[in-house]
């Protein structure tokens, strides 16, 4: 037996190796095809969860770049806004330029129409806002020649008279006032009364007529009759709107429009002096009899 092993023990030494091969290739195969199994298993595992982080990587992105972009936006309209309020405010004084350009302007005309007579420009310091439509106080007094008793005009009509001065102020009772009696009359008629604040919520006017059959109608022009001490003749005090009896039927009442606006009131003149028995031109609103 010993010979026999010795005799082939190459051949049996080859078929051996031969044997542990194939059995090694065997193993080999059915490892690698157990690894290419797991290996498909775990992709088609896997393979949604990365395209699942893909899409949400992407939208991310996505995200962040509209936030920016948001940013980016909220920025613009930010900026866009201040350009607004810059412009706006811009339009606003130069509305308030033009506004004090025209009164300007009104006011050197009526100079130019009344050179014989002495006005003192003035500006307006303040007003009491529990009397907005009766007083005002203006920045030129005794020092500037202003006195009381003087008429205070501009380009429109009749703003009122002074009624206190210090040095440097006066207080200017407007036409508004109840107290404030103007001596009027209608331009078309020339029926004549006086003219008094009515209502300082409307800041309209009451003309009360002297005659017991005067003749006024709505749309009619009144001015001053200069037979008031304080006011002269012809300067424009408003328009009828509306005439009606008292309740006797002895006496008439008109209801006057002022042609000033006193909301807007910002620079005035003060009548210091002008020619005596003198009435303002037509162009002013008055009227020469």
């Amino acid at each position: 037996m010993g010979g026999f092993l010795y005799r082939w023990r190459r051949l049996l030494i080859t078929v051996l190796v031969v044997m542990v091969v194939t059995v090694s290739l065997s193993l080999t195969a059915r490892i690698r095809g157990t690894v290419i199994g797991l290996s498909n298993i775990i992709n088609t595992v896997v393979s949604p969860a990365e395209s699942s982080m893909a899409f949400l990587g992407k939208e991310t992105g996505t995200a962040i770049s509209s936030v920016g972009d948001l940013f980016t936006l909220q920025q613009q309209n930010q900026e866009l806004k201040r350009k607004l309020l810059e412009y706006n405010s811009m339009k606003l004084e130069l509305a308030e330029v033009l506004a004090e350009n025209g009164q300007l302007r009104g006011m050197v005309g009526l100079k130019k129409n009344l050179g014989s007579w002495h006005l003192q420009p003035a500006i307006i310091i303040a007003r009491n806002p529990d009397s907005w439509f009766n007083t005002a106080v203006i920045d030129q007094g005794s020092r500037s020649g202003v006195q009381t008793g003087m008429a205070v005009i501009v380009p429109q009509g009749v703003v009122g008279r002074v009624v206190a001065v210090t040095p440097n102020t006066a207080t200017v009772m407007l036409i508004l006032d109840p107290k404030s009696g103007v001596g009027a009359v209608d331009v078309r008629s020339q029926s004549t009364g006086v003219v008094l604040g009515q209502d300082p919520v409307t800041g309209l006017l009451e003309f009360q007529l002297f005659s017991h059959k005067p003749d006024v109608l709505p749309g009619d022009v009144v001015a001053t009759s200069g037979l008031s001490e304080y006011y002269p003749k012809g300067l424009l005090v408003g328009q009828v709107l509306s005439v009606s009896k008292n309740q006797f039927g002895l006496t008439e009442t008109a209801i006057i429009k002022p042609s000033v606006d006193f909301n807007r009131l910002q620079t005035v003149m003060v009548v210091e002096s002008h020619p005596s028995g003198t009435s303002i031109p037509p162009i002013f609103g008055g009227g020469q009899s």
